[in-house]
């Protein structure tokens, strides 16, 4: 994890998102805890996600935290931190489902 930022972010949508729809879309592995929270595999790093108002089908606002942050062997760039892993996974997830973000931190 990231030891310059926090261990968890919060990120509201614009209108409801269909998180397992829009994962399986993309091709992104997941798998669902229960209705509210899933374990998300992208660009080998591993996030919990957690939804904080509606349900993983209809999530209006997320919480984002990186268990363990991408390989170094994923890409040669070295810029792969916690913060642009999960920088890149909301903008597939806005672009996709044309939702926008209320606040990004």
């Amino acid at each position: 994890m990231s030891s310059d930022s926090d261990p968890s972010r919060e990120y509201p949508f614009g209108s409801p998102i269909d998180l397992p729809s829009t994962f399986e879309g993309l091709s992104i592995q997941y798998l669902d805890v229960n209705e509210t929270r899933a374990l998300v595999i992208y660009q080998t790093a591993i996030l919990n996600l957690e939804v904080l108002e509606g349900g993983l089908s209809a999530a209006s606002r997320i919480e984002l935290e990186v268990y363990e942050e991408p390989r170094e062997d994923y890409s040669a760039d070295t810029e792969k931190s916690s913060d642009s892993v999960v920088d890149s996974l909301l903008d597939q997830l806005t672009s996709v489902t044309n939702s926008s973000l209320s606040n990004r931190n």
